[in-house]
């Protein structure tokens, strides 16, 4: 597990703590956030590297056979939906060659 972990767009907190199996309470106070802090893209993350895990389970939606992307959607979005789906996991299922930033509109995913 990373000691750190850069926000991209349509990221937040509880998506990485779901993301690393760590519990967002200890995410949240290790880099000095609480509940209704402001969190932004590029915002440099400490992870937890001990302490209880994710409570009530990392999956957040079951992952459909495949996603169609929406608008405003980014590869990061569609991995924080489905709460333990890595980025690179995504682009890897769908022969991209890196993680673009942005989504693709109409594309279909599995």
């Amino acid at each position: 597990m990373p000691a750190t972990y850069k926000l991209q767009k349509g990221e937040f907190v509880y998506c990485i703590a779901r993301r690393f199996n760590v519990d967002p309470a200890a995410m949240l106070s290790l880099n000095g956030l609480g509940q209704s802090s402001y969190v932004y893209e590029g915002m440099t993350l400490k992870i937890p590297q001990t302490g209880d895990d994710f409570p009530d389970g990392r999956s957040f939606e079951k992952p459909p056979a495949t996603y169609t992307v929406a608008s405003g959607d980014t590869i990061y979005s569609v991995a924080c939906k489905f709460g333990d789906v890595e980025p690179w996991a995504i682009a890897m299922a769908n022969n991209l060659p890196h993680v673009h930033p942005h989504g693709w509109l109409g594309d279909q995913i599995p």
